[in-house]
């Protein structure tokens, strides 16, 4: 057999398991609409990019794999826009990050609104995430986003429309 039919069988090999390979589960922030709370598995204030973690844990800027952004935060519509209310360490302390204080160490001057950020950055077509997350509903940022599937719908921190039901 020659070296390239090698390849090619190992290739389609690898390509019938992928569908078997899991990476770890990350842990959810919380999206707060009027009195539903929704998991949210996608991070808007990971679009930011920041260079500054906002929290340390050792050596690494990480707890755990089920949470490579080491931290959990909370995010909540007000008046048809999306502010971020809070950012919590994602460990057993639980502690709070200074998120005002946060933002300026990152370059970052955000529209502050009664101590809440307006997270004038995030656009997002919502859907339905596929896998059971607990009990609760959970909701993502499609990277191939199906319009008939989004259930909420951001553009520029502002909610443009919301199609969910709490079950």
């Amino acid at each position: 057999m020659t070296c390239m039919k090698k390849l090619l069988i190992l290739l389609i090999l690898f390509l019938s398991t992928i569908d078997f390979v899991y990476s770890t589960e990350q842990r959810a922030d919380y999206l707060i609409i009027g009195s539903d709370t929704i998991c949210l598995k996608s991070f808007p204030l990971e679009e930011l990019k920041f260079q500054i973690r906002p929290f340390k844990y050792g050596e690494y800027d990480i707890p755990s794999t089920a949470c490579w952004r080491g931290y959990q935060a909370t995010w909540k519509v007000i008046d048809n826009k999306l502010f971020l209310t809070e950012i919590v360490k994602a460990d057993s302390t639980r502690e709070k990050l200074d998120i005002e204080n946060y933002f300026k160490l990152n370059r970052y001057s955000p529209q502050i609104i009664n101590g809440l950020i307006y997270a004038d950055w995030f656009s997002a077509d919502l859907e339905p995430y596929i896998r059971n997350y607990g009990n609760k509903s959970c909701l993502f940022k499609s990277y191939k986003p199906n319009k008939s599937k989004a259930l909420i719908k951001f553009e520029k921190g502002i909610l443009i429309e919301n199609k969910y039901k709490e079950k």
